[in-house]
């Protein structure tokens, strides 16, 4: 009976070191998934690609991650640009927020009636986890004059737990960002109306927002960009943790069976 008892102990002994290997390799899986920077400028230059219904598209530009731009018969967000090129559109010509390099810019036509703004959707469906510690910068929301009339640029977050700082030009209240003076679309001081977006730990699929001005009784053009765009995969532990568990719980079942034993032995 001595001998059944070393050898389940045996078991156990190697079933525990099979767990801690097991709980290494899903630490190690963890910091793998390194930070992934979305860069504007490695991407094709231009306009976006084109769907229907007034919507444009990154389309397959970045792996894993996809933005799109949707607007609407009020808010016409395309031909505006300047020497042709037409918006939304990856460039460095319109909006730099102080930086150098190029941006996803958008400059739209809002109509007095009937605007409901741009919607802007970052969809992170690459990542069946989703991704953390999201980090980008928005180019000039500030206000425009138009004629005698002031018209402030918001933008509105529908993603909670989202963190937005603001700048010189523009105020930041709850989940939106209203311009409050004009600012240089590029040069110096271009970065006053720069707006930091950050999300915290919790995992997140996609990021919503609307770009709009406050109706004034007016067609009013406006525009801003979107910069660089930082963030974390969460991990996909998959069949390390199942088998970490499972080894715990085989672990947990084979030492109380051991100690059963030794009771009806003692």
């Amino acid at each position: 009976m001595g001998e059944i008892v070393v050898w389940i102990q045996k078991i156990v002994k190697k079933l525990w070191i099979l767990g801690f290997a097991s709980a290494l390799l899903v630490l190690s899986n963890v910091g793998a998934r390194a930070s992934v920077l979305l860069d504007w400028n490695k991407a094709p230059q231009g306009t976006l690609q084109s769907l229907p219904g007034d919507v444009y598209t990154t389309g397959t530009d970045f792996s894993g991650v996809k933005v799109t731009v949707a607007g609407n018969s009020a808010d016409n967000p395309f031909p505006f640009g300047p020497a042709a090129l037409q918006t939304p559109a990856i460039t460095n010509t319109l909006f730099s927020g102080g930086t150098t390099g190029s941006s996803l810019s958008t400059v739209a036509l809002f109509e007095p009636t009937g605007s409901s703004g741009v919607t802007f959707t970052i969809n992170f469906f690459g990542f069946k986890q989703g991704v953390k510690d999201v980090s980008f910068t928005l180019f000039d929301v500030d206000a425009n004059k138009h004629g005698s009339i002031n018209v402030p640029e918001v933008v509105s977050f529908k993603t909670a737990g989202l963190t937005l700082t603001g700048s010189a030009d523009n105020v930041v209240s709850g989940n939106t960002v209203k311009g409050i003076t004009d600012s240089n679309n590029t040069g110096a001081s271009s970065g006053d109306a720069n707006v930091t977006v950050k999300s915290g730990n919790m995992p997140l699929h996609q990021i919503v927002f609307t770009f709009s001005t406050l109706p004034a009784g007016i067609d009013a053009l406006a525009g801003f960009s979107i910069g660089n765009i930082s963030f974390t995969p969460v991990p996909e532990v998959g069949q390390l943790a199942i088998g970490l568990i499972a080894s715990l719980v085989g672990c947990l079942w084979l030492r109380k069976n051991r100690r059963q034993r030794a009771s009806l032995i003692a």
